[in-house]
């Protein structure tokens, strides 16, 4: 197969090309991919946080829902301790949400930053209370 003078570089002028461009989007892809597991874990934890705090909240049998603040504790010592490094707990609010015994977690967790600038992403959790888990009734 012989080769003309006039497309002698254009292998090489094609991977110059693009090169950089498949380095910006398998970045691109690395930089989700890690970003959505950071999310993930944060999730996971706020989750049985969330649930972990909502078992704190006693409803009297005339419907009343009784909060202490021993739920939010709960709820934030057990986000605490099973939390990823790049994750931040916000707030916790155990109580009555949308008309229903719950507990309110809210954390944030840094993006990966390899391509995009890091920034915070927000994750926000509800744990509803389910017949019979409350510790009394365990």
């Amino acid at each position: 197969m012989k080769v003309s003078r006039n497309e002698r570089g254009q292998s090489i002028l094609l991977f110059a090309i693009l090169m950089p461009i498949m380095s910006l989007f398998l970045l691109g892809i690395l930089d989700y991919m890690v970003t959505n597991a950071r999310v993930m874990e944060t999730v996971a934890a706020a989750d049985l946080a969330a649930h972990a705090g909502a078992q704190e909240i006693t409803v009297l049998p005339d419907g009343t829902i009784t909060a202490t603040t021993a739920g939010n504790g709960i709820a934030a010592t057990y986000f605490n301790s099973q939390r990823p490094s790049s994750a931040q707990l916000v707030s916790v609010s155990c109580g009555r949400h949308q008309g229903r015994p719950a507990c309110f977690v809210t954390a944030r967790t840094h993006s990966a930053g390899y391509l995009l600038p890091a920034r915070w992403v927000t994750v926000r959790a509800i744990g509803y209370l389910a017949h019979g888990v409350t510790r009394g009734d365990q």
